[in-house]
Formats: C-alpha cells, sequence, structure tokens
C-alpha cells in the first residue's frame, strides 16, 4: 500500500515538473508566430510596478503597453504568474522600466519574458504578413 501511495507521489510530481518545464521552454527561444499561434493578446511594455502576492504565490507586473501585436490595444495591464513558475524556469522578476514581452491566453495563462528590439522586430514583421493576407502553413491566422 505504502508502495503504491509513493509510486502515485513520484507520478504526480513528474507530471508537474514536466509540465512547467514544457511552459518554460514554450518562453525560450520562440519564433514568433508560436507567440501568436498561442496567445489572445500580445504585446510589448514597459514594467512600471512589481509586486509579489505572497499568500497567493503570485508575481504581479504592471505594464505600460508600448505596442500590442494581437488582440485588442489597451493602455495599461496587470499580468500575474505562479512564482514557483517563474522561479522554476529561471526567470527573474523585471525590474521597473524594463522592456518586457507579455502574452495572454484564452484561458487567462500569462506569460512574460524580456524583449529585445531585435525580437520586436520579428514581431513587427510577422504582424506586417499577416495583415497582408499572408497566412503560414498549418496555422489559423
Amino acid at each position: 500500500m505504502k508502495l503504491a501511495l509513493r509510486y502515485l507521489l513520484v507520478v504526480a510530481i513528474f507530471q508537474l515538473a514536466t509540465g512547467w518545464a514544457q511552459a518554460c521552454l514554450f518562453t525560450r527561444n520562440v519564433q514568433p508566430e508560436r507567440w501568436y499561434d498561442w496567445a489572445s493578446a500580445l504585446f510589448s511594455g514597459e514594467v512600471t510596478k512589481v509586486e509579489q502576492d505572497r499568500q497567493k504565490s503570485l508575481d504581479i507586473i504592471t505594464v505600460r503597453v508600448v505596442e500590442t501585436f494581437k488582440g485588442p490595444a489597451g493602455d495599461i495591464a496587470t499580468v500575474q504568474i505562479p512564482t514557483r513558475l517563474r522561479a522554476a524556469c529561471g526567470l527573474e522578476l523585471p525590474a521597473v522600466g524594463a522592456q518586457v514581452l507579455v502574452a495572454l491566453d484564452p484561458g487567462n495563462d500569462s506569460a512574460w519574458v524580456p524583449l529585445k528590439a531585435s525580437y520586436a522586430e520579428l514581431l513587427r514583421e510577422y504582424k506586417s504578413k499577416l495583415q497582408s493576407g499572408e497566412k503560414r502553413p498549418g496555422t489559423t491566422h
């Protein structure tokens, strides 16, 4: 009986860890079209506030939206992710003033990553292709 319980615990931990690992891989070295596939809203901005809700184990950033790549335009966004997920991915909390790419999916999951100017340009190029009617094979857009 104890062996079965240990096995279930190991399986549960493994599933949780691999889920986080997959989420972490998603946020690193991703082509712009993958962000577009996943996100219902995709934008860049400057971090104006950084908070941690220790009771709920959440990291929360407020971003002044600079550029919207996908979804409705806005001025300010407040985004949160579980602290454990951010830490498992090796991501630091961004500093106030940092430029970030923020993605939100239809299920209210979110991700943010540091944004380099060169990557922002790739996102602009992909957005331009989409607006001109070009579609990438195998995608819905």
